[in-house]
């Protein structure tokens, strides 16, 4: 199997049955997924690794979601070669949409399961999308923060995932990749829905403050999906909590099994 490059934190392993491809939050790297187990029943936990953070903080953020699905559908295809789920989490559901999309334009072997979490869909306008941030309220972004708000931001991200405030000299760097993802949200919106092949879960968060659950039904717009929610707020999903993982494995086994149902029966 060829080399992801740097895409992954970690090698996937040959004797994985199958694979959970994290896309990042907002201003956050793959070691955003650090408290999540390495294997959810039998997907091995893959964490995907962004320009601009950590271990890729030298190469310079994607300025389009085209262009991310682009490269990482190239790097990650080797990696495709069995069952798959790629999840995302806010910014991280609208690049793992565009990813599944790609990947299918591409004729690569197709998710099993693409899992989405609190994110609006992509085709309403920004304005449509996103509320307003708040203050003290953690997880809501806008273009029109300055640096400091965004800092604070990023403390709280920071907090939730237990690792303490951030370095001093690093602030800066995350500051400015949390701007680019931002502006990198905004700035997307495609022309019309644009429905996958993989059966599609929508997980709505109780006390998520900009994603409301009755808003994520209008993923059904974008494939076979089915909705589903948790308690929990904007940043619940970082502890990788019993009730999603859970989820996670019971979908994909569901869908694994509705994949291989509809293969025997379009068997000769």
């Amino acid at each position: 199997m060829r080399s992801t490059g740097r895409w992954l934190l970690r090698p996937p392993s040959p004797e994985a049955e199958a694979r959970l491809f994290c896309l990042p939050y907002s201003g956050t790297g793959a070691s955003s997924y650090r408290r999540w187990p390495t294997r959810i029943g039998p997907l091995e936990v893959c964490p995907v690794q962004l320009p601009g953070r950590e271990n890729r903080i030298r190469h310079a953020p994607y300025d389009s979601v085209a262009e991310f699905a682009e490269a990482a559908a190239e790097a990650l295809a080797p990696s495709l070669d069995r069952p798959y789920v790629l999840f995302g989490h806010c910014m991280g559901a609208l690049l793992a949409h565009a990813l599944a999309a790609r990947i299918e334009d591409l004729g690569l072997p197709p998710a099993t399961l693409l899992v989405v979490s609190s994110a609006a869909v992509p085709h309403l306008p920004a304005e449509q999308r996103y509320r307003a941030p708040e203050h003290g309220v953690g997880g809501i972004y806008h273009p029109s923060m300055t640096d400091e708000q965004l800092a604070g931001e990023l403390h709280h991200v920071a907090a939730a995932l237990g690792g303490g405030e951030i370095l001093p000299e690093l602030l800066p760097l995350a500051v400015r990749v949390l701007r680019a993802d931002v502006e990198l949200c905004y700035g997307y919106q495609l022309p019309a829905p644009r429905p996958v092949r993989s059966r599609l879960t929508a997980i709505g968060w109780t006390a998520d403050p900009e994603v409301e659950p009755e808003e994520m039904r209008r993923w059904s717009a974008y494939g076979n999906a089915v909705h589903r929610v948790l308690e929990g707020g904007k940043l619940s999903y970082l502890a990788a909590p019993t009730a999603l993982t859970r989820l996670l494995e019971e979908e994909h086994a569901e869908a694994l099994s509705g994949a291989a149902t509809t293969t025997m029966r379009g068997t000769p």
